[in-house]
């Protein structure tokens, strides 16, 4: 009995031809476990097989057909394909880029699938101009383009150019059983140096400008009452932005600084230990931030941006409009203890109505497949 060519070749992979195959790029690193998540749930549904792509920066959509032959391709952002560190490195990437979409979705005839994590990257620089046309190339050339909010449809069909018809809205899943979550508030802030006592304000994440620390700080310096702290922790993205975020933090002696990367068994302490998270983005369409932090059963200081307004329906007195971040201070101060509690587990309940396996959903659009009930 002879065997096909393609069966030899999906054996040869690892792959099961009885699923629909779905290959995922770029392959995200074990910091952000938010791909992992959604390729797990997904693949435990049973329908579908995921594997990563083929880990290059040029032609890495083609590399992966030939060698894994996917079904379809799913790619979570676009940017490490368009932009390099010099303008030649970024026209060399672009060419290719294009090609390779031409490729895949001309020779091969795959259908693309796309996570719009953001409409342009955090840090613009004079390389990363062409990233938009290059994303409305792209956009033209997908079947489904994900979206993480209903603020975000219009948006992203003006910048992109696209039909509406493309477009999904899906807010990611949750972490609550991913990060470890054991420790109280009372050892957590024994082990940061915070008194049973204190108000305390997080800020978590990599350490970027489009984060707001600046700001953030300096709205602290001026509002914030004698018992309050304010805790900033992450590793450094941009060491210098986050070396002048730690001089300004040292003028102010309830300000902890703690520029390094937190580990995964580490946050619990971190946000366990806080009353409150801020995050003052200065722009941001989606982030993983307001997801752990609403996991953690925090109220979440922020500006309504992106989905952060939808996610946080349930505390309106802490979503602000543009400028209003020392207002929202304010508001802050005015709040209970039970209020704010109350708030945590509002969001934690929220959150969970979310789950990484939903991603099955637009696939089995796709693919006219039937999922079954979960």
């Amino acid at each position: 009995m002879t065997t096909s060519s393609s069966t030899v070749n999906a054996a040869a992979a690892g792959l099961d031809k009885s699923k629909r195959r779905i290959c995922v790029l770029p392959v995200a690193g074990k910091e952000d476990p938010t791909q992992m998540l959604m390729m797990q749930a997904v693949d435990q549904g049973g329908c579908f097989e995921l594997r990563h792509g083929v880990q290059t920066r040029f032609f890495a959509a083609t590399r992966t057909c030939l060698k894994y032959h996917p079904d379809f391709l799913y790619f979570d952002w676009i940017s490490r394909y368009c932009v390099g560190r010099t303008r030649l490195v970024t026209l060399v990437k672009l060419v290719a880029f294009w090609l390779d979409v031409q490729i895949v979705t001309k020779i091969f005839r795959r259908p693309i699938v796309w996570s719009l994590h953001n409409l342009q990257s955090h840090e613009q620089s004079a390389n990363s101009r062409w990233e938009m046309p290059m994303q409305r190339y792209f956009a033209r050339h997908c079947q489904i383009i994900r979206v993480f909010s209903d603020a975000a449809v219009d948006r992203a069909q003006h910048q992109l150019g696209v039909n509406r018809s493309k477009l999904r809205v899906l807010p990611v899943g949750n972490y609550i059983d991913y990060y470890p979550n054991q420790i109280s508030m009372a050892d957590a802030r024994l082990k940061l140096g915070l008194a049973q006592g204190d108000f305390v304000l997080l800020w978590l994440g990599s350490i970027r400008p489009y984060k707001g620390l600046h700001e953030l700080v300096e709205a602290f310096r001026r509002v914030a009452q004698p018992h309050w702290r304010l805790v900033i922790a992450g590793k450094p993205f941009v060491k210098s932005y986050a070396k002048e975020i730690e001089a300004l933090a040292q003028t102010d002696s309830r300000i902890q600084f703690h520029g390094r990367f937190i580990g995964e068994e580490e946050l619990q302490v971190y946000y366990n230990a806080a009353n409150v998270v801020t995050l003052p983005f200065v722009e941001v369409e989606n982030t993983s931030s307001l997801v752990v932090a609403m996991g953690f059963r925090k109220p979440v200081l922020a500006p309504n941006l992106g989905v952060i307004g939808e996610r946080l329906c349930h505390q309106p007195e802490l979503v602000y409009e543009a400028g209003g971040l020392e207002g929202a201070l304010q508001k802050l101060s005015e709040l209970s203890l039970e209020r704010i509690a109350k708030i945590g587990e509002l969001n934690s309940a929220e959150i969970c109505r979310y789950s990484w396996c939903d991603m099955a959903k637009i696939f089995a659009e796709l693919s006219g497949e039937h999922l079954p009930a979960m």
